[in-house]
Order: structure tokens, then sequence, then C-alpha cells
């Protein structure tokens, strides 16, 4: 049987490649966060510490999360957003109010915790609540926004990102729903637009896929919420796709 957790945030993505959406939800101090691995047969496994997640979660209370390819490998890797509930949390316990956020790089399916090689916006220590994604300078890479408790919000810009290549899509129709995949040659990845995600965030409405040494992929398929399916083939990376719902 399952051990009941206190789920705060929650995001989907596929995180190892197979064409299926995974969840991350977020917990609780001392109880580590959670990978659950879709197998496909509707069934999940919960992955978390041979990911390599488990033991880098335990003395953080996290809250949004996100599914974010930050270096355009390909690869979904992970931002937790941490803090405390308890402002005096220190007094009775060997943790603080104001916590680190994380960074997690997926290493084709495990996660290394390189929060402290990532500048200096992920060393602060604050009480995060929410992150939401978007590339909000348009330079190819994605930011992050996190939304603090009592304290000013705190926007993440990437800066490197973009050393590899990437895809962007705006899908201008009613496109809330819309699934859409990339493919070049045997290498597919999937992204869905959304409305909500994180703790209580909403991330950009652009898909965005990182396609690491890929200058062009072979097509995009995107499916609608209204049933149609549009397809489009030999498309150039490093740009912003604008397709309009057929």
């Amino acid at each position: 049987a399952g051990k009941p957790l206190a789920g705060m945030g929650v995001d989907v993505g596929d995180y190892d490649g197979d064409g299926r959406f995974d969840f991350f939800v977020t917990n609780y101090q001392w109880e580590t966060n959670s990978l659950y691995r879709n197998l496909g047969n509707g069934f999940f496994a919960d992955v978390t510490f041979q990911s390599g997640l488990g033991v880098p979660s335990l003395q953080f209370l996290a809250w949004g999360t996100l599914f974010i390819d930050y270096d355009n490998d390909g690869n979904r890797d992970l931002f937790v957003a941490n803090g405390h509930l308890d402002d005096n949390i220190h007094l009775f316990d060997a943790v603080t109010y104001a916590q680190q956020n994380q960074l997690f790089r997926n290493q084709e399916g495990r996660f290394a915790d390189v929060s402290n090689q990532a500048g200096p916006g992920l060393l602060l220590q604050q009480v995060s609540r929410g992150a939401a994604m978007g590339d909000y300078d348009n330079d190819g890479d994605l930011d992050i926004s996190v939304a603090n408790n009592n304290q000013p919000a705190a926007l993440l810009r990437n800066d490197g990102g973009n050393v590899q290549h990437y895809l962007s899509l705006r899908l201008v129709g009613n496109s809330v729903g819309a699934a859409v995949r990339v493919t070049a040659g045997d290498w597919v990845r999937w992204d869905v637009v959304r409305t909500g995600s994180s703790y209580m965030c909403q991330s950009a409405l652009r898909p965005f896929f990182g396609l690491g040494d890929r200058t062009r992929v072979d097509e995009v398929e995107i499916h609608w919420p209204s049933g149609a399916v549009q397809r489009l083939q030999d498309i150039a990376a490093d740009q912003i796709l604008i397709v309009y719902e057929p």
C-alpha cells in the first residue's frame, strides 16, 4: 500500500522521453518529493530514489515545481521552490524558514542537484511558494518566476541555456489543452498547453522544446482540442513558430 504524503505542488512532463507523461509531486519536510513514472498501462511507479530525487529533498518543504529543460538538451529537468510554513521552525527543528530553491539536471533519467552551480539566483534563501516558467526575453531559453511569501518575487533569467538549439510554438486559436509532438528521426518529445500547474501558478502558454544539437525537426504534430490534427514538416530550429488553428 502507498504511504500518504502532504502533496504541495505538482507538474507533468515526459522526463524519460518515452512519449508518456510522468508526475512530479512536492511534499512536506522529511517526506521527500515524489517522481511517478508512467508505465503506460494505467499504472505509475514511484521512482523517486532510483532517479536521485529522494535524499536531496528530505530537509526541504517544497511547493511549486517545474519540468523545465533549462539547458535545451532535450531532457526535462526539474525546478523546486522551497520555504517552510513556520517562521520559528529553527527553534524546533534543524531547518530554517527561508530555504534554498533547487534545480535538478536530468541526466538520461537520473537527476543531479546543480543548484549551487546555477548562478546567484539559486543561492538565495527565500520563503518561496509558486514557480512559473517562460522565455520572457525571447532569447531561446526558459526563465523562471518565483513567488515568495511576504517577500518580493524573484525573476531568474536563464543565461546560457540557449547554447543549444530550441523550438518554441505560439498557437493561435483555442489552444488550451492542445498536445504537441516534435520528432527528429527517432527522437520524440511531447508537450501540452495547460493553464495551471506547479503551485497556484500558470506558466507561459507557448510549448517549448530543447533540441540539443538538432538544427531542424522532421515534423511538428499538433492535436487541437477541437479534434483537428495539424502536421508541419521540416521545421528549422531556433525560432518562435506561429501556428494558426485550422
